[in-house]
């Protein structure tokens, strides 16, 4: 469904890593140059549509059709954190997660959207929601963020 290869600058002698997420469920670790497959994350009851790495490398998350956002930390590949609800009461996504990206420009900011017709700026520190933006509504990897904007494809 969507892959992301992980920033070059991350701490670890491999290089060339994808990381790829699949409907089934799965989330896999590749490295490119060999064709092998590194490792593997099943969630079993849910269709994962989204990753992208931090832009550090330090962290990967992943989005799907149980409407969570889960951070992940890299090297020990254990969810660090789930994003349902803002910590100040703000209903998460309802339905579907697409897209999920992290900020380039603020690492601590995740955005992400879907088929509930909401974008969610995450903060990563606190796990609340910083903005929320009505109206796109997002069936793929439809989501970008430069120089302080946010682009969106809408079905």
């Amino acid at each position: 469904m969507c892959f992301r290869w992980r920033p070059l600058n991350a701490p670890g002698v491999t290089k060339n890593v994808i990381i790829a997420t699949n409907a089934d469920g799965g989330l896999y670790h590749w490295h490119t140059t060999s064709g092998k497959r590194l490792n593997r994350i099943h969630d079993e009851y849910n269709q994962l549509l989204t990753c992208d790495y931090k832009p550090d490398g330090l962290e990967f998350l992943t989005g799907g059709s149980d409407n969570y956002v889960r951070l992940y930390d890299e090297q020990t590949r254990q969810e660090k954190l789930c994003l349902i609800n803002g910590v100040n009461g703000e209903p998460g996504h309802s339905l579907r997660v697409f897209c999920a990206k992290f900020s380039k420009e603020n690492e601590n900011v995740i955005i992400s959207g879907g088929w509930d017709k909401n974008i969610k700026m995450w903060d990563t520190r606190t796990g609340a929601i910083e903005r929320n933006i009505c109206g796109p509504f997002i069936c793929g990897d439809s989501i970008d963020i430069h120089d302080g904007y946010i682009l969106t494809g809408s079905y």
